[in-house]
């Protein structure tokens, strides 16, 4: 099927018979999120240790959640004075059996900004690991947030974690994923067609280059500023790319251990910290938990105000844990 011809029906969509299929992707993905929530997410006064985890999509955005609530778990087990061995990687431990997966869906614990509201979450909330005490009443710390928003868009006075990835790769990924994301069927958008209309803006997150840019803008201009200051705080912008993370999972846990720092008396990673953190967040061990990464939280508030039936998402839409990402 070419991108100009009709979309098969969607359900009951009223309409949708004689809509291209790029136009019912577009149609469905500007519907994404409700303009409240999105105006939400924006103005929300963050705290100045929140963590955001800001990426253009398919760069990362789930690996590098896992990641950094990975981390945050680690400490947060160590302030309750866990024993030693409840963050000791354990490869033969069950699927959710971790006391750092007690969630249901890794947006729970981690909102997604501008969706917050629209799935009944309210960003100024602590964030909390299901489960009996101390869990149940202890918060996490730092919060941590999913954005895909740009550097000009995204709450302010907080700390952001970018993840950048090769352009091509992030546009095989986008295209393998968000066609079927939106309820059509596979290569109903041609590459080309969706190329054309993503990396020229399409997405919510506005183009590739723009988005990368900014951020990048952000750190700099950030980093000019505190070296002309007296003030040598850190920079609240965090680069980190995709490729990177492939090739180096534990000098990126590494670094992140240290900007995910909130307290003074906050230790750098140990090595067994480190082979828990990295343990935990690779693709075996996601892919065993593969349902806590799938977005099934947000999800089912998002077909029904975009119009997607669910006998329209094929078995549950598209995976999150995917080994190219």
């Amino acid at each position: 099927m070419s991108a100009e011809s009709p979309a098969r029906p969607a359900g009951d969509d009223v309409g949708t018979e004689s809509v291209a299929p790029l136009e019912l992707m577009r149609q469905r993905n500007s519907l994404m999120h409700s303009p409240a929530s999105v105006a939400n997410g924006r103005e929300f006064t963050p705290r100045a240790s929140d963590v955001f985890i800001v990426t253009y999509p398919k760069c990362g955005t789930t690996w590098m959640t896992q990641l950094c609530h990975q981390i945050r778990c680690v400490r947060h087990a160590k302030k309750l004075g866990m024993p030693a061995s409840a963050t000791a990687y354990d490869e033969s431990a069950k699927p959710g059996e971790c006391f750092s997966m007690r969630f249901g869906e890794i947006t729970e614990v981690v909102p997604w900004d501008i969706l917050a509201m629209d799935c009944d979450q309210n960003l100024d909330d602590e964030q909390f690991l299901t489960g009996q005490e101390p869990f149940a009443k202890t918060p996490l710390v730092p919060r941590l947030f999913k954005s895909h928003e740009t550097a000009r868009n995204v709450a302010r006075g907080a700390k952001y974690v970018c993840v950048a990835r090769d352009p091509a790769d992030v546009f095989f990924s986008f295209y393998e994923f968000l066609p079927a994301y939106m309820g059509l069927e596979r290569g109903a958008v041609s590459m080309e067609a969706f190329c054309d209309a993503i990396f020229a803006g399409a997405s919510h997150s506005g183009d590739l280059w723009s988005h990368f840019l900014g951020w990048l803008d952000r750190r700099d201009e950030n980093a000019s500023r505190l070296a002309e200051s007296e003030n040598k705080t850190e920079n609240d912008v965090l680069m980190v790319s995709f490729e990177a993370m492939k090739a180096d999972p534990r000098g990126v846990a590494r670094r992140l251990g240290t900007f995910l720092k909130t307290e003074p008396g906050d230790e750098e990673l140990s090595e067994t910290d480190l082979d828990f953190v990295v343990g935990m967040s690779g693709f075996e061990r996601m892919r065993l938990d593969a349902s806590k990464f799938d977005d099934h939280f947000v999800r089912r508030k998002m077909w029904t105000r975009v119009g997607i039936p669910e006998r329209d998402w094929r078995g549950g839409g598209v995976g999150k844990v995917r080994e190219r990402g």
